[in-house]
C-alpha cells in the first residue's frame, strides 16, 4: 500500500486540481453568472474587455482564498492529528 506522502510526491494526489463541482447549487450558481454576463454584454457591449478583465480579477482572487483555506484546514487537521497523537 502506498502511504499518502508518497502519492503526494509522486504527483498521484494533486489538492489544487480538484474537479469542477457538480452540485446542483453550484450549477445554478455558474448558469446565473453565465446570464448575467450575457445580459450586461448585450447593455454594454463595448465593454467586454472589461467585463473579461473583471472576471480574471474574480478568479484570481478565488484561488487565492481557496489556497488559503486549503492551508487553515491542513494546519487544523495536522494540530488535531498532534492532539491526538499527544493526549492521555
Amino acid at each position: 500500500m502506498t502511504s499518502i506522502l508518497e502519492k503526494l510526491y509522486y504527483g498521484e494526489i494533486s489538492p489544487c486540481s480538484r474537479p469542477t463541482p457538480t452540485t446542483e447549487r453550484y450549477m445554478k450558481a455558474k448558469e446565473e453568472v453565465g446570464q448575467y454576463e450575457e445580459a450586461i454584454l448585450a447593455k454594454y457591449p463595448d465593454c467586454k474587455e472589461l467585463l473579461e478583465s473583471y472576471a480574471d480579477a474574480i478568479h484570481v482572487t478565488a484561488a487565492c482564498e481557496g489556497l488559503q483555506d486549503f492551508e487553515e484546514g491542513f494546519k487544523l487537521g495536522a494540530l488535531i492529528m498532534l492532539d491526538v497523537m499527544t493526549t492521555e
